[in-house]
C-alpha cells in the first residue's frame, strides 16, 4: 500500500508543479494529464499484482490444501492493455494434485497464460480487423505496438459467434438472397497463376422498404456464412434461423433471389412454400450481352416480351433463330452458353419480372459484406483466416458486437483462486488508514505558495494584461 501512496503522491505534486502552469495549451495538458495518469494506474495496477503474488507465496496454509509447490519465483510476464503495458512476476508452482505445472496468479487475474494481449485490446483488435487490415487494426488500436500476426492470432482466438433471435416474429413473407464472392487465395511457395476460393453468403430478410426516389433497405436482414465455405453447411444455418425466427404457421412465401448458381439450387429444400427468382441484374447484364451480338433484332425486348407472359416456346424460337444466324464461333459458344442459361432456369426468371416480386439486391450485398473487406484490394488469405474473419464481420454486420468477455481465458473450478485474491486485497485494504490524504489536500491545494494557487495567480497576471 505505501508503494501505492508514493506513486499517487508523485502524480498529484507533478499535477501541482507542472501540469497546472501549463493550463493555457489545453490540448498539450490534457495529453500530458492523460500519459501521467495512465502511468499511475500501471503502477497501482503492478502493485497489487506484486502484493496478491507475495501473499499467496507466504500463505502457506491455503497453498498445502490446494495441493501447490513452489517451483520457480517471480517468472516476469508483460501483457498490453488498455493503460499500455502492465509488467509483474508471478510465481509458478506444481500441482500434486492435478500433477500438473501453472501460474494461480494468471488464474486470480483471469488471464490466459499463453497471451499478450489484453482481452480488452483483442477485442478491439478484431472488431477493427473485420473492417480494416491488420497493420491497420494494430495502429489504430496499439499505436503500432503489436504484429500483424498477433492481430490474427486474436481473430484466429475468437470464438464462433452468431446473434439468436430474440423471439420468434410472426411474418407472411420473406425475402432470402443468395450469391457469393470470389477471393484471391495465398498460393504456398510461390505458384504461378491465380487461386480463388468460393465464399457464399445467404441474406435472410423481411422485405424491402423505399429510403430515397430509386432507393430500397432491406428490413431486419441477417447475413449467414460458413467458416468452412460449406454451402450445405451454410443453408442447415439459414434454415434453422428461420424456423427458429419465424412462426412457420405464418410464413406463406419465401422468395429467393439468386443468379442461379448449382449451390444455391440446393438450398432450402425442407421448404414447401419456395419461390426462386432470377436476380434481375444477372439476368439483365447477359441480356445485354446478348443483344449486343445481334444490334439489329431486338433480341432482349423480345426475350423480355417472352419472359412477362411466360411463354417459353416463343423464347426457344427466338433463340434457334439466332443460333442459325450466328456465324462467329465465338459468339455461338456466348449464345448457347445463355441458351442454357435462361431455359434451365426459366421459371425463376419469369419470376423475376413479376411485379409483386420485388427488387433484388444481392450483389450490392455481397459488394458491401465481402467484397469490401476480402476480394476488393490485391491481397491474399489463408484459409482459416477467410474463413474465421468472414463468420466475425457477419457477426457484426448482423448487430453484435464483440466483447473482451469473449477473450478471457476460462477456468474450470478455479473460482476459488479468484475469490482468494479478493479476500485478500479486502483484508489489506479494508482496515488502511486514508488520514493521509487529508494533510496532502491541506499541502497541496490550500497553502497559497502551491503550484495551484500559483498557477492561478499567473493566469489572472495574463487576463490583467490582456485586458489592459
Amino acid at each position: 500500500m505505501n508503494e501505492i501512496i508514493q506513486h499517487v503522491e508523485a502524480y498529484l505534486e507533478k499535477v501541482f508543479t507542472t501540469h497546472a502552469y501549463n493550463i493555457t495549451d489545453l490540448d498539450a495538458t490534457a495529453s500530458a494529464l492523460k500519459k501521467d495518469s495512465d502511468e499511475l494506474s500501471r503502477h497501482i495496477l503492478e502493485a497489487l499484482i506484486k502484493y496478491v503474488n507475495e501473499s499467496f507465496r507466504q500463505d502457506k496454509s491455503t497453498r498445502k490444501e490446494l495441493g501447490l509447490v513452489l517451483k520457480e519465483k517471480e517468472r516476469p510476464r508483460c501483457i498490453l492493455t488498455e493503460l499500455g503495458e502492465i509488467s509483474f512476476n508471478r510465481d509458478y508452482y506444481y500441482n500434486k494434485n492435478t500433477e500438473n505445472h501453472e501460474t494461480p496468479l494468471d488464474v486470480m487475474l483471469s488471464i490466459d497464460p499463453r497471451t499478450r494481449v489484453g482481452a480488452e485490446i483483442g477485442a478491439r483488435l478484431v472488431s477493427k480487423a473485420a473492417y480494416e487490415s491488420y497493420a491497420r487494426s494494430s495502429l489504430e488500436v496499439t499505436e503500432g505496438l503489436v504484429s500483424r500476426q498477433t492481430v490474427k492470432n486474436q481473430i484466429m482466438k475468437a470464438p464462433n459467434l452468431e446473434k439468436a433471435p430474440e423471439k420468434r416474429k410472426s411474418c407472411k413473407t420473406l425475402d432470402l438472397y443468395a450469391d457469393e464472392d470470389h477471393v484471391h487465395m495465398q498460393k504456398p511457395e510461390k505458384e504461378k497463376g491465380k487461386k480463388n476460393k468460393m465464399v457464399p453468403l445467404v441474406t435472410v430478410t423481411e422485405g424491402t422498404v423505399k429510403i430515397g426516389k430509386s432507393r430500397n433497405a432491406t428490413i431486419n436482414p441477417v447475413h449467414f456464412v460458413d467458416e468452412q465455405m460449406n454451402t450445405k453447411g451454410l443453408w442447415a444455418s439459414v434454415e434453422g434461423y428461420i424456423e427458429k425466427a419465424y412462426d412457420l404457421e405464418v410464413l406463406e412465401e419465401i422468395r429467393l433471389h439468386s443468379d442461379g448458381g448449382k449451390w444455391i439450387k440446393n438450398g432450402l429444400e425442407n421448404f414447401p412454400n419456395v419461390v426462386r427468382a432470377m436476380d434481375k441484374w444477372h439476368l439483365e447484364r447477359n441480356l445485354k450481352d446478348i443483344a449486343r451480338l445481334f444490334p439489329k433484332q431486338q433480341v432482349r425486348s423480345r426475350i423480355k416480351d417472352a419472359l412477362a407472359s411466360d411463354k417459353r416456346d416463343v423464347a426457344e424460337a427466338i433463340l434457334g433463330s439466332l443460333v442459325k444466324d450466328c456465324e462467329k464461333r465465338k459468339d455461338l459458344e456466348e449464345l448457347k452458353e445463355f441458351q442454357t442459361y435462361l431455359l434451365s432456369n426459366w421459371e425463376a426468371c419469369v419470376n423475376a419480372y413479376k411485379e409483386d416480386m420485388g427488387g433484388s439486391c444481392t450483389e450490392g450485398l455481397v459488394s458491401h459484406i465481402l467484397s469490401e473487406r476480402f476480394s476488393r484490394n490485391p491481397m491474399g488469405w489463408s484459409e482459416e483466416g477467410l474463413g474465421k474473419l468472414s463468420i466475425l464481420r457477419v457477426y457484426l454486420e448482423n448487430g453484435g458486437k464483440i466483447k473482451a468477455e469473449h477473450f478471457k481465458a476460462s477456468y474450470e473450478n478455479d473460482e476459488r483462486h479468484k475469490e482468494y485474491a479478493k479476500r485478500c486485497l479486502a483484508e489489506h485494504l479494508g482496515n488502511y488508514d486514508f488520514s493521509w490524504m487529508s494533510d496532502f489536500r491541506e499541502t497541496y491545494v490550500f497553502d497559497t505558495a502551491s503550484g495551484t494557487q500559483q498557477a492561478i495567480k499567473k493566469i489572472g497576471r495574463l487576463n490583467n494584461n490582456l485586458v489592459s
